[in-house]
């Protein structure tokens, strides 16, 4: 790996408990001079070029092969334990055009060192970093404790996006149960259902990341003392699971809704399309038995019979209405 300099797409603060916290200058010693009441987070923008990272990876209290090998793999959720250090791979739903993007989050957890790369920004670490904008105590806790803060994040993130969906949701009720919808409502629900799904894929491919880091052996192997928080980050991971199934029963039920009012416009039409049919009926036999060619028992040009074909016509139709309405099916 060349020695590259710190660059543009490179940003390390460090947390200090015992004096202020402070923006830092990556350098060959920076991550080892991290004392045991300090937390230093790297956070690297990187490209698909390993020869394009922002800083040299030796600098670092990690394994560069390690490094290298797993920003380069497949982009899909997965843990790995490393000694002292783990590194984990996460997935990000990203916001594109009202489309959803999966962008890969990369973390390295050592002592004292979190390590965050990402191809682009994200939302919760950015919202993460403008949060501590004070001084803070962070530098008392643990890496791993840190660590449990990102995934948190994660998860925020994934529990945000429900909320949203579940509000687009509730505005689909209200158009589904209007009288006259406005829009294609069915596409609506039909993108928003491929929505769903894209993000309940992304969110269920980290259970074994989630799974891995609330295990007893997890907590032994990397010598981390915030198995209860990571213990609490799979409860929320569950949580947010059930949040994203309980959105995909919601829209079932949306969808039931705008079939109903579907077939209920339906009957409607139908129901106009059939008494105009039974008031018609009558009409039109009565106007074809005085047009038939036979001699009928009174005089065709009699101008009276033409008006008391008329009246014959209209009550039959009010006869028929009152009918319908008596039966109730008008």
């Amino acid at each position: 790996m060349p020695n590259q300099k710190a660059g543009a797409g490179a940003s390390a603060r460090l947390f200090d408990a015992d004096r202020v916290d402070r923006e830092v200058e990556l350098g060959p010693e920076t991550a080892k001079s991290v004392g045991d009441r300090q937390l230093l987070w790297i956070d690297l923008i990187v490209s698909g070029d390993p020869d394009e990272i922002p800083i040299p990876l030796k600098w670092l209290p990690f394994d560069p092969a390690a490094l290298a090998r797993a920003w380069s793999s497949a982009p899909s959720p997965r843990l790995s334990v490393h000694g002292d250090y783990f590194l984990a791979r996460l997935v990000v739903l990203h916001a594109d055009k009202q489309r959803d993007s999966p962008e890969v989050l990369d973390l390295a957890v050592a002592k004292n060192v979190v390590l965050t790369a990402h191809r682009k920004p994200i939302k919760f670490l950015a919202d993460l970093d403008n949060r501590i904008t004070a001084d803070t105590s962070l530098g008392e806790i643990d890496s791993g404790d840190f660590a449990s803060v990102l995934l948190d994040g994660l998860i925020t993130s994934y529990l945000e996006r429900t909320d949203e969906i579940l509000a687009r949701i509730d505005e689909l009720d209200g158009e589904a149960l209007r009288p006259q919808s406005s829009g294609d409502l069915l596409s609506e629900l039909v993108a928003l259902r491929h929505r769903i799904a894209a993000t309940r894929r992304a969110l269920v491919a980290h259970r074994t990341v989630m799974g891995a880091i609330a295990g007893a052996d997890f907590e032994l192997l990397t010598s981390a003392e915030a198995g209860p928080r990571f213990v609490g980050v799979t409860e929320r991971f569950n949580a947010a699971v059930d949040a994203i199934d309980a959105a995909r029963e919601a829209l079932i039920g949306t969808f039931d809704i705008y079939m109903s009012r579907t077939a209920q416009r339906t009957n409607d039409v139908m129901k106009i399309l059939t008494i105009t049919s039974v008031l018609l009926l009558p009409t039109g036999a009565i106007a074809g038995f005085m047009s038939m060619n036979t001699k009928p028992p009174f005089s065709n040009d009699d101008p009276i019979v033409f008006w008391i074909v008329v009246v014959l016509i209209v009550a039959v139709a009010l006869v028929t209405l009152v009918l319908l309405r008596v039966r109730r099916w008008l």
